[in-house]
């Protein structure tokens, strides 16, 4: 990637200087003076060297700074490929502005010492002579396999802004043998091409006649090892759609990375009306109405009117749960509310219970205490043994105060649907330990008693571990991430539970390690009142912050005039930046792994972490459930996922469409995407019923059946 033209336009201190009202008027029409010309010689010059990227094969590139010899720093803005030393390999010429132009030789088939018996990297190239009407064979196409590797090869001459390269296709080989080449010329004729030998130079003229090319069979037919998957969400019935509030978070907290207002819809699946089939609770936005579908003996569902739900619009749902809590034989409805919108201790913020008449939902008023949180999640399991169903209710944030500890709540069941809070009683460190983005009861360590599994944003994954009504924490793992869920499952078929954990994944500009993490400070940094987020992240082993500093001086103007010039402030530390003082004194979090990962239990409830393939680091996963995609002993998963509300720095994660891990045993995984049906949108939960269909609540959108 060449460097650009010497004039910096995009500069922000020349874009404010220019874009005032004086400087608009002496550059508007009829203003053509020597003064504009004078603006022109303002705009910044800066020399850097050339980029070169090496495609790693995983759709990632990797910068190869370091790795150019003798690279200068240039005004560069065109590049010509071309094996200029006949050596086998391209080099490249890079036009410079005002200076003679670059020749970047390329060593590739060079070896590396003067007594290596490594074999260079192979190559072949084919010079194409194409028909009347296009002698060069632009748009001609090489398709080269290799072993199982399909290579396509097509002949362009321009691959970027000024620059153009007419040649012969170049195949670079490596350590591979091309078994065979199709070339497909531009009429979309095609030949089978002879490879005899490697290093060499094939002339090939077009001929007349040739059979047209089918490219189907060639490039999709995908080897699922998983069952065909179909969308039946029509022909089920069940038409949920999804509808968001308006509700911009980033207006009331600018430096927030991302919005929590968006994290509903809530779906869970119990039996409402006891005839021995699921039905489900799918969750509304703000002023819509939560829903109860029935499902039918044919697996059809229809919608039951619930004039609770109706009354209850204004909540936003997030998380439910079925639960019989008054030992009446029905499943009642513990539903959580989120939405980060509302704030003092809200009536918005709290749970609610309805309890099941058989045939009505009814609200419970006097359920809960007085609770101040926005909700993550109510997950429910009898943790003291005593018959009757307690509560676990995680604090995702605090409203208005992202960064500041939300309180989460252990509830006791007292028998009739009424929950006292014991989370200082029966557990510690659970009530403040962080933001918790989802939760589940389990016996991990097979005592007879439920372990609460947590996890947490800027934080670990913890477990609970229950002993007789008594919960002691632990920690899973020591990587912190922005860790969105946890799913227990016997991944190795051991008969110890493993657990397979989403988080924000790679695909991403925040990027992650022990020694470079990313971090929040929060406080009052301008003396305001308010509490700022200060998110940083590191750029050649300096921690920066990661808002510009336009984003800073809306949300803490004071750095206006600390910063008179945005290259004043790209040049400071982030102690310059902030006192160092202020620094020391804030609320500090961190996050060092952001890889979507399974977790190998030993047993002893001893966890190694181990990341998932690359295939499935694309995305932000929020939810997963065990299938068995392949028929076979192993316990396979389907992932699901996407999240759009992010700063607009940090763009959305939107790169899932549903996404298969197919077991192959210890821990090993085979990543496929769904064999059949197309999973788009932000993907928030999904359910198995007891019939094996699978439920998917997507926010802003239509809920979706799923049949393998």
């Amino acid at each position: 990637i060449s460097n650009g033209i010497p004039k910096r336009m995009n500069d922000i201190d020349y874009i404010n200087f220019i874009s005032n009202e004086e400087m608009q008027r002496k550059l508007g029409p009829g203003n053509k003076s020597r003064s504009s010309l004078q603006m022109i010689e303002k705009f910044p010059k800066i020399k850097i060297p050339n980029k070169f990227f090496k495609n790693n094969g995983k759709l990632g590139l990797i910068d190869m700074k370091g790795v150019i010899g003798n690279a200068p720093e240039t005004y560069s803005n065109g590049s010509v490929y071309a094996d200029f030393d006949n050596d086998g390999d391209l080099d490249i010429v890079v036009n410079n502005i005002d200076e003679p132009a670059t020749f970047y030789r390329n060593n590739a088939r060079q070896p590396q010492t003067s007594d290596s018996a490594e074999q260079p990297n192979a190559y072949l190239r084919l010079n194409l002579t194409g028909s009347k009407s296009n002698p060069r064979a632009i748009g001609a196409k090489a398709i080269v396999f290799a072993g199982k590797e399909k290579r396509v090869y097509e002949k362009f001459a321009v691959h970027g802004f000024q620059s153009s390269s007419e040649g012969p296709i170049q195949i670079g080989l490596g350590g591979a043998t091309a078994d065979s080449i199709k070339l497909v010329w531009p009429d979309n004729t095609f030949e089978q091409v002879s490879v005899a030998m490697k290093d060499t130079l094939l002339n090939i003229v077009y001929k007349e006649g040739l059979a047209k090319f089918d490219y189907l069979p060639v490039f999709h037919q995908l080897q699922y090892e998983g069952a065909p998957c179909v969308d039946i969400t029509s022909a089920s019935g069940l038409n949920f759609q999804h509808k968001e509030n308006l509700f911009n978070e980033f207006n009331r907290e600018q430096l927030m990375p991302h919005m929590l207002s968006t994290e509903g819809p809530a779906i869970a699946a119990g039996d409402f009306d006891g005839d021995g089939l699921q039905d489900l609770f799918l969750g509304a936005a703000r002023n819509c109405k939560s829903q109860i579908w029935i499902q039918q003996p044919e697996g059809k569902f229809r919608l039951s009117s619930q004039p609770a739900l109706d009354a209850d619009s204004a909540f936003e749902d997030v998380s439910a749960t079925w639960i019989d809590v008054n030992k009446d034989g029905k499943p009642d409805l513990v539903v959580g509310s989120g939405g980060n919108e509302f704030y003092g201790g809200s009536e918005f913020q709290q749970p609610r219970l309805y309890l099941n008449d058989g045939k009505a939902l009814i609200r419970k008023q006097d359920a809960f205490p007085k609770m101040n949180t926005t909700v993550s999640v109510v997950t429910a399991a009898d943790f003291n043994k005593d018959g009757a169903p307690d509560l676990f209710v995680g604090g995702r944030a605090v409203p208005m105060e992202y960064g500041s500890l939300p309180q989460s709540y252990l509830l006791m069941n007292d028998g009739t649907g009424k929950f006292r809070d014991v989370s200082n009683i029966n557990v510690t460190g659970l009530s403040n330990a962080g933001f918790v983005t989802n939760a589940s009861w389990v016996d991990i360590d097979k005592n007879g008693d439920p372990d609460l599994l947590v996890s947490y944003e800027w934080g670990p994954l913890k477990i609970f571990l229950n002993n007789g009504g008594s919960l002691k924490e632990k920690q899973i793992t020591d990587k912190k991430g922005w860790w969105n869920f946890m799913i227990p499952v016997d991944i190795d078929n051991d008969g110890d539970l493993d657990l397979i954990a989403g988080n924000l994944g790679l695909n991403s500009r925040l990027k992650a390690s022990s020694e470079e993490p990313v971090k929040m400070y929060q406080l009052d940094f301008d003396g305001n009142g308010r509490k700022e987020q200060v998110v940083t992240y590191f750029i050649n082993h300096k921690e920066l912050p990661f808002a510009s500093i336009a984003e800073l001086s809306k949300q803490m103007p004071v750095l206006k005039k600390k910063f008179l010039y945005a290259g004043e402030f790209a040049k400071a530390t982030l102690e310059e930046i902030f006192d160092e003082s202020k620094l020391n004194a804030a609320a500090s979090y961190s996050a060092d792994y952001m890889s979507n990962a399974v977790l190998i239990n030993d047993g002893n409830q001893n966890f190694e972490l181990q990341e998932l393939p690359w295939e499935a680091q694309l995305t932000s996963y929020r939810d997963a459930v065990v299938i068995d995609a392949n028929k076979d002993s192993l316990p396979d998963l389907l992932l699901v996922g996407n999240y759009f509300d992010s700063n607009t720095e940090m763009g959305r994660y939107d790169a899932d469409m549903g996404t298969i891990l197919i077991n192959k045993g210890r821990g090993g995984f085979k990543v496929e995407t769904l064999n059949g049906a197309v999973l788009k949108g932000q993907s928030r939960h999904v359910v198995k019923l007891n019939n094996g269909l699978l439920v998917v609540a997507r926010n802003n959108d239509s809920a979706v059946v799923l049949k393998f």
